[in-house]
């Protein structure tokens, strides 16, 4: 009686999982014009569900960081229309989408003060972009689905076919499927929880450090904003450092980048004035 009526639930399990399962390659192959769709969608949800800021100066300083940064850019993203806003939230936070799309959180000013320590943000935002992380990363998030998903499958049919004949058993079995839950919920944590992988965060840095500098934007407030994000890392609605972690690893490679950076600044004639003063 036990060995029948579990095993059906089992396998119900596991079909639930099967249907879910893509089975075909072309499930992997994720184009940069759908990316751009699905940012187009995030793009207008949040334009409709966030006021923007009513600070004509704060708004006037992000466009003027952004436009300059985004002159240093390569085509096409150079040539891109960018929309940049500055919404009224007071979460520590910013963002850029593929498609040429720039949000700042007017919380941002909480923590970074003048125009170079924003420009640190708006760069390293805009360097994800540029470097199709958004792409990457959402071919990967889609694979690491794909396989929990059907190793998780696997596991759940493996004991759907055990033998239970006792409560012993039974106990046994919901062990493993909790065990199973537990690798799934790690998986999530060092996976796909994490907006972008540790390796796009560096490349993003130095490609941000690099924006920024040639821009005309002081490279050495990275360091100083990244202190204080760290500083403040336990501080409500500071989501910036919830997805980028500013560890001394993370300092230690923006220092090594600062040689060249600052040669690249200190080569720019004319260093944008933005106009902020905290």
């Amino acid at each position: 009686m036990i060995k029948h009526k579990h095993s059906r639930i089992l396998l119900g399990v596991v079909f639930l999982y099967m249907i879910y399962l893509p089975f075909s390659q072309s499930a992997l192959l994720v184009s940069e014009r759908e990316i751009e769709i699905e940012s187009e969608k995030a793009w207008e949800q949040m334009l409709a569900q966030n006021p923007l800021s009513r600070d004509l100066t704060k708004r006037a300083l992000v466009r003027c960081v952004a436009k300059n940064i985004i002159k240093q850019l390569d085509e096409p993203y150079r040539s891109n229309e960018w929309e940049i806003v500055l919404f009224e939230n007071p979460g520590v936070n910013a963002f850029a989408m593929p498609g040429g799309k720039m949000g700042v959180f007017s919380g941002l000013f909480e923590v970074a003060e003048g125009q170079d320590e924003l420009a640190t943000v708006i760069g390293h935002e805009i360097a994800h972009v540029t470097m199709k992380h958004s792409y990457e990363r959402a071919k990967r998030d889609m694979r690491t689905q794909i396989g929990s998903t059907l190793g998780m499958a696997v596991l759940m049919g493996n004991i759907a076919n055990q033998q239970i004949t006792s409560q012993a058993e039974l106990n046994q079995i919901n062990n493993q499927i909790n065990s199973i839950n537990m690798m799934s919920q790690i998986f999530a944590e060092y996976g796909l929880n994490l907006p972008f992988s540790r390796s796009q965060e560096k490349d993003a840095d130095k490609a941000g450090l690099f924006y920024m500098a040639s821009a005309g934007f002081n490279p050495l407030a990275s360091l100083t904003l990244w202190k204080k994000m760290k500083n403040e890392g336990n501080r409500p609605n500071l989501e910036f450092v919830s997805s980028h972690p500013s560890d001394k690893k993370r300092i230690n490679g923006l220092s090594s980048q600062l040689s060249k950076t600052l040669t690249e600044y200190n080569a720019v004639e004319r260093k944008p004035n933005c106009g902020y003063r905290k």
